[in-house]
C-alpha cells in the first residue's frame, strides 16, 4: 500500500516561499518556488491604476493548487480560491502598497507578499 507525506512548508526566503507537496512514496517530492510580483501597471480613469499581479510558481502548473489574493496586507483575502494566480486590482494612483499572495493545496498553505508604488497617473 503506497503512503502519501503530508503536504509541508520547507523553507522560506525573502520575497519567496518554497512548499513540498505529497507524493506516493518511491516517487520524488516535487518542490514549489512561490514568488508575488507586480506584472503589470497602466492608468485608467484620471488617478487609478489597474495593477496586475501574479505568483510565479515553479514548476508550472502545479496540480491541486489554488490561490488568493489580499490587496492591501489587511489580513482578509479579497479574491475566492482560483486556479488561476494571476489578478487585476484597481488602486489609487502613487500609493505604496503591499500585498499578499497565498497558494493552498488541500488544507495547507503558504504565503509570499509583494510591497511596489503605482504609477503617478494624474497631471
Amino acid at each position: 500500500m503506497k503512503s502519501n507525506k503530508w503536504f509541508k512548508l520547507i523553507g522560506a526566503a525573502v520575497g519567496l516561499m518554497i512548499l513540498g507537496f505529497a507524493v506516493p512514496s518511491g516517487q520524488t517530492a516535487t518542490t514549489l518556488t512561490l514568488t508575488a510580483v507586480v506584472q503589470n501597471q497602466q492608468c485608467q480613469a484620471g488617478n487609478m491604476v489597474n495593477v496586475t499581479l501574479t505568483i510565479d510558481i515553479t514548476p508550472r502548473h502545479p496540480q491541486g493548487v489554488q490561490f488568493q489574493w489580499d490587496f492591501n496586507n489587511d489580513g482578509v483575502f479579497d479574491t475566492p480560491l482560483s486556479p488561476n494566480p494571476t489578478v487585476r486590482h484597481l488602486y489609487p494612483d502613487e500609493t505604496n502598497v503591499t500585498a499578499v499572495a497565498r497558494a493552498v493545496k488541500g488544507g495547507r498553505h503558504a504565503t509570499d507578499s509583494v510591497t511596489f508604488t503605482t504609477l503617478r497617473c494624474g497631471g
